[in-house]
């Protein structure tokens, strides 16, 4: 038996938690939250800084018979089948709530199970917003592809009559044309709910492209910062799906900073243990740990929408339409990943996760 218990590794107990699928938060006697897991931000469309040191149920909204219970520090052991809760502006929500005791100090575990449809949700299953959104992107399409024609006519008519300056502009235009085109001919299948085709590649070449046409635009006041990690390896996804999804959230920063003197957006990388979604394809849960964002210090996103965000048509611009975060979703959502919204502190930040490439991919 002493050989065997020997060959047993050491684990990290709080990478172990932080890795766990089950939403799960630490609260103490008073029922003030000590820990959060990356699922449990997840669930929540949470930060792990706007949870610690708030009262559970200040951050997630139950039925009063649970708060109370959860209040008194004598009870330690709880458990709801298909309670309903709701965090800020998201729609209600039913999960099994499980909480049991932690340790010698009055601490408790609480975990919070999505029911069978919300799992769903939080795998990102393509409902009616996201056909809506298809239909209304094939529509656009079509009327699109015309005029993309002639811009790109045009771009290389100037090309012949500039300097090297001007040069670089007319070969971003034609660049950008180029990639709209192949992006409108996948969002012609967007209605039939064909994915993008994913291999193994370099996020950067495709961020590079992004802030190069952000920056192409002479933004007024706004500085960009880039913080990235060097170290970050090969991800599963689409070069234009990337520059498309990064043009969108950084067009959006922009606009929504309003011309204020101290306007920054931050564009960021950063690779993350333990963030994983189930698809409902039979594969399981599948790991996300390539990070993307793209944050502002603008007034952040009305209350009253933030639980939309994502669906088509749900806009505050008065001449916007509404797609450009459902498009934002639906890429995501074919590469194998997530996006979500999160207010921290001053900050407004967009984070999409995507997996890393298999044996298969990384090979071909």
């Amino acid at each position: 038996m002493t050989a065997l218990t020997s060959s047993i590794p050491a684990f990290d107990h709080e990478e172990l938690i932080q890795s766990h699928p089950v939403a799960t938060l630490l609260i103490d006697r008073g029922g003030v939250v000590l820990f959060v897991n990356a699922a449990a931000e997840q669930l929540c469309n949470l930060s792990r800084s706007a949870m610690v040191g708030r009262v559970v149920y200040d951050v997630i909204r139950m039925d009063r018979g649970y708060r109370q219970r959860m209040s008194n520090p004598a009870t330690s052991a709880l458990f709801a089948h298909r309670t309903e809760i709701s965090v800020g502006a998201r729609k209600a929500i039913f999960v099994d709530l499980q909480m049991v005791p932690y340790g010698q100090s009055g601490h408790r575990i609480l975990a919070l199970i999505p029911s069978q449809s919300e799992a769903e949700l939080m795998g990102g299953v393509t409902g009616r917003p996201g056909r809506a959104a298809g239909a209304a992107a094939s529509m656009l399409a079509h009327e699109i592809k015309n005029p993309l024609a002639g811009i790109k006519g045009a771009a290389q008519l100037l090309a012949r009559k500039t300097d090297a300056g001007g040069e670089r502009f007319t070969t971003l235009i034609c660049a950008e044309v180029d990639r709209i085109a192949t992006l409108i001919d996948q969002m012609e299948h967007f209605s039939r709910g064909q994915p993008v085709a994913c291999s193994a590649i370099n996020l950067y070449p495709p961020i590079h492209q992004a802030m190069e046409a952000a920056r192409a635009r002479q933004v007024p006041s706004v500085r960009f910062i880039e913080d990235f990690d060097p170290s970050l390896p090969l991800v599963l996804g689409n070069h234009d799906a990337m520059v498309q999804i990064l043009l969108n959230l950084v067009t959006n920063a922009c606009e929504a900073l309003g011309g204020r003197d101290d306007a920054v957006v931050r564009i960021a990388t950063a690779y993350r243990h333990g963030l994983s979604i189930d698809n409902d394809d039979g594969r399981g849960r599948i790991a996300l740990p390539i990070e993307l964002s793209v944050s502002d210090n603008g007034p952040g996103v009305p209350a009253d929408i933030r639980g939309d965000l994502f669906d088509p048509f749900v806009t505050t611009k008065r001449e916007g339409r509404g797609l450009g975060l459902a498009l934002v979703a639906k890429l995501a959502r074919d590469m194998g990943g997530t996006v979500q919204h999160v207010r921290d502190g001053d900050w407004t930040r967009f984070r999409v996760h995507l997996p890393t490439p298999g044996r298969r991919e990384a090979a071909a």
